[in-house]
């Protein structure tokens, strides 16, 4: 068998950015795949091609092209697009963002720069909610769905994005799903070669959180299954006939393919002698030296038995009256969700004053993810959280981060098989080997934090362990409890034997 050394999407990809962190079954890979299949039969000079991309799961399809790239503020990514056309109109520049981005947040810069005919290609994958921040209502979500914000059902009709880009003015609008790769690429192709202001709205599963809470309505949450019969095509289809009903069929097709000039043909004909930024230099150009290549290095662990405790020492918070908490990792960690079992538990069952606040990236897994408390047992003016006297960090990005907050004389739990301390920081640092043990003894990855808490609870005060258990069985997806319980014992029992200094 004849050994491919290199992948043909190899040149418009930073493979050193692979793999990608959208969660699995997540259709972005499909769509970005589609994306640079269409753009390399294109025949577009990529030196000028330039993506833009805004906040949210799709917000990462800029970091992981090897093109000029901006990645801009929530709802922006339209108008910095429109900036980088009127500056060098020379340059392709496509938008790619989500529903969410793009329709709600960004919804007025959507419609007008349709009205305006920017000559520009937008691809608007549409999963139906926030993905990015806890599966939210969005402008699209259809009628009667659920989702967090709206967990008896949708009370709001959707946008229809065809009708919505056509009625404004769009010159080539098309939806597909995931599921038709061929035909999707087909029309991102006709898209990127299209004058004027084309889009193209790619339907894409939200398996984590809009399948997950609609799975009922959704071939049991089989959301290709449910594309694939539930889809039909029609090209003659108006754009004012193809709304999405929960549970209904979805309407693909290209409904839209009209000329009309652009903006930047009406600038010409009423202004020609205006010269774009770059004649008049006005365009900064970076000098050849600077570095264009990102390494990330990636370090497999190895399986190994989880390693016995060292003895360490408890710390005693609880009499100060007010303590501050910080917890850290990436998404997918469950770093949010275990501050809220640590707030729930400290407010409803210790019966203390808590404040919490959160801070995470533009994806649902993978990025970098924090989560403060206050406790305290009288009124919390402000929730800003500076010198944590208890911290739990479960990523190297967030120990980098972090750790230097941490008062003198504080606790510091690392996840030991995901973070390297600095040996030079003098610091009361744990070693706790939660990931490793969720993987191995429990069999379940996803339960680390919970380890984690388990540990944090027995090596200091900060709430009770009646409270943690009450608020863990409240707070983790129903089915779970038995599994989440037994992870925090174990991490409870492994920091126990730690400061008895027992082995595993």
């Amino acid at each position: 068998m004849e050994e491919i050394e290199r992948h043909p999407m190899d040149e418009l990809l930073r493979t050193e950015r692979l793999p990608h962190i959208w969660c699995p079954g997540c259709g972005l890979g499909t769509a970005l795949s589609c994306f640079v299949s269409a753009l390399m039969r294109s025949g577009l000079d990529l030196n000028k091609v330039a993506i833009v991309s805004g906040i949210g799961c799709t917000g990462r399809v800029a970091g992981y092209l090897r093109l000029d790239g901006f990645h801009t503020t929530h709802g922006r990514a339209i108008p910095f697009a429109t900036g980088l056309k009127l500056a060098n109109p020379d340059l392709k520049v496509v938008v790619f963002s989500g529903d969410g981005d793009l329709v709600a947040i960004g919804g007025n810069h959507l419609i007008h720069a349709a009205r305006r005919n920017m000559d520009m290609t937008v691809i608007c994958v549409n999963n139906f909610n926030y993905g990015m921040t806890g599966g939210q209502v969005g402008p699209t979500t259809p009628t009667e769905a659920r989702t967090s914000t709206s967990p008896r059902g949708n009370l709001e009709h959707p946008f229809n994005i065809p009708n919505l880009v056509f009625a404004a003015g769009a010159t080539y609008v098309a939806r597909w799903t995931v599921l038709h790769a061929r035909r999707l690429e087909r029309s991102i192709y006709k898209a990127l070669l299209k004058p004027g202001f084309s889009v193209v709205e790619i339907i894409s599963p939200c398996p984590t959180l809009y399948v997950r809470f609609n799975r009922k309505r959704l071939e049991g949450g089989d959301a290709l299954k449910y594309y694939q019969e539930h889809s039909v095509i029609r090209h003659d289809a108006k754009p004012w006939e193809v709304d999405i009903e929960l549970g209904g069929e979805i309407i693909c097709g290209e409904f839209v393919d009209i000329e009309r000039p652009t903006f930047q043909n009406r600038l010409q004909e009423m202004y020609g002698e205006l010269r774009p930024c770059e004649d008049l230099g006005l365009l900064h150009r970076p000098s050849a030296e600077v570095a264009t290549s990102f390494e990330v290095e990636i370090e497999l662990r190895e399986e190994k038995p989880v390693a016995a405790p060292t003895r360490v020492k408890p710390l005693a918070v609880g009499g100060a009256g007010r303590v501050e908490v910080r917890l850290g990792g990436f998404g997918g960690q469950g770093i949010i969700l275990s501050g809220k079992i640590v707030g729930k538990a400290a407010a409803l069952y210790d019966g203390r004053e808590v404040t919490l606040t959160q801070s995470y990236g533009p994806e649902s897994r993978g990025g970098a993810c924090s989560t403060a408390l206050i406790i305290s047992d009288e009124a919390i003016p402000y929730p800003h959280v500076t010198r944590p006297a208890v911290m739990a960090l479960m990523s190297q990005e967030a120990y980098t981060t972090y750790h230097s907050q941490l008062t003198e004389g504080g606790l510091l739990l690392i996840d030991a098989d995901l973070v390297e301390p600095d040996p030079s920081a003098d610091q009361h640092v744990v070693p706790i080997p939660a990931t490793r043990i969720a993987e191995q003894e429990l069999g379940r990855r996803i339960v680390a934090n919970i380890v984690m808490l388990g540990a944090l609870t027995a090596l200091s005060d900060v709430v009770s362990e009646e409270a943690m258990r009450k608020s863990i069985l409240e707070s983790v997806p129903k089915g779970t409890e038995e599994l989440n319980m037994k992870a925090f014992q174990r991490g409870y029992e492994y920091a126990k034997r730690m400061l008895a200094g027992e082995s595993a």
